[in-house]
């Protein structure tokens, strides 16, 4: 018998390279193929007969960490060049929080944080994009799971769990492993900036919100984090 085809809809920035390893994991099982795509597809590319799940995470740490992951170019898990915009905007902010406390000022410095929102990639879209032209999904295509970044190896190991996989997850809990950002020398956030991320990507914070509202009424007690 073929194995069932599950597609990993990759939102980026969302714990995706993790996911990769989990996802070969998973199809080592033989009952599953677990496809993990690339960013570019959104949900309405997906065939609508097959089953999907995908990982979300609050907005302002994925503006953080797709800033840095861009700043550094990706590297050191793979070398991604930065287009001429790019190179344009962090030579405009060094740091997340000088793009995120600059939105929303008058003139030019506002503008220019504006055009260098929309020019990094992983900050230029908001999660919510992924689900463009597809309506109500979470009644239409209801997920076969939500994974939540910040919830991420208890998700997973819930995932294996509704997958009747015996095997438990195997983690890479290395920094190249989860293509994760150091932030050692990052300025956190401050209160002005949060205010104006919390105001660029209202529609993303409010489908995130709903997301985990969902998913709490989904598998009621069943999953860490969810009232």
């Amino acid at each position: 018998m073929d194995p069932k085809n599950i597609h990993f809809l990759h939102i980026s920035k969302n714990a995706g390279t993790q996911m990769g390893t989990i996802a070969q994991q998973i199809n080592t099982d033989g009952r599953y193929f677990v496809q993990k795509h690339s960013h570019s597809v959104k949900l309405f590319n997906i065939p609508g007969n097959d089953d999907f799940f995908f990982s979300i995470r609050s907005p302002e740490t994925r503006f953080v960490s797709g800033f840095y992951s861009r700043k550094r170019k990706g590297q050191p898990r793979m070398l991604r060049e930065w287009t001429a915009f790019e190179r344009e905007a962090f030579g405009d902010f060094e740091h997340a929080n000088d793009l995120a406390e600059a939105l929303f000022e008058p003139g030019h410095s506002g503008l220019r944080a504006l055009c260098a929102m929309k020019s990094i990639f992983h900050c230029a879209e908001d999660q919510l994009n992924w689900f463009l032209l597809t309506g109500y999904f979470l009644r239409i295509r209801v997920p076969l799971m939500i994974v939540r970044q910040e919830h991420f190896e208890s998700d997973v190991k819930f995932l294996f769990r509704l997958l009747s996989i015996p095997s438990p997850p195997v983690f890479d809990r290395s920094k190249v492993g989860r293509h994760a950002n150091n932030y050692v020398d990052v300025p956190p956030l401050s209160p002005k900036a949060i205010t104006n991320l919390r105001r660029w990507y209202a529609q993303d914070f409010e489908f995130y919100e709903k997301l985990n509202h969902w998913l709490a009424n989904q598998f009621p007690g069943q999953l860490e984090g969810l009232a």
